[in-house]
């Protein structure tokens, strides 16, 4: 997946827009690795060391550091507010996403439910 996608009418997609097309768990944990990507050095040196990104390989370092995120409360500055507030609001929708995904994976299939009823 890349940022670059482009939108079926030639825009391209939001970091979101990419997030509600991930199909598997891989592809969000390959998108948030691009987001982070896009994450300056000086942002990143704007949070408190606890809440800097670390490593990303899978959907619970993804639902862990979103809650990290959201559960961190920074009175610095507004600047480090902002970068936070955009790395929590991307992590939690990252997260969400997976839920949608583990979900969807195991739904029982329509044999199931007749077989079942």
């Amino acid at each position: 997946m890349s940022i670059h996608q482009l939108h079926r009418h030639g825009q391209p997609l939001s970091w979101h827009g990419q997030l509600d097309r991930a199909g598997t768990e891989a592809d969000v944990v390959a998108l948030v690795r691009e987001f982070l990507a896009t994450v300056s050095p000086w942002e990143v040196g704007r949070l408190p060391e606890g809440l800097r990104p670390g490593k990303i390989t899978d959907a619970s370092d993804i639902t862990a550091y979103a809650f990290e995120l959201v559960r961190g409360d920074v009175l610095d500055n507004e600047g480090t507010q902002r970068v936070l507030h955009r790395l929590a609001h991307f992590f939690s929708r990252a997260s969400l996403r997976l839920c949608e995904i583990l979900s969807e994976r195991q739904a029982p299939g329509r044999e199931d439910k007749e077989r079942f009823a």
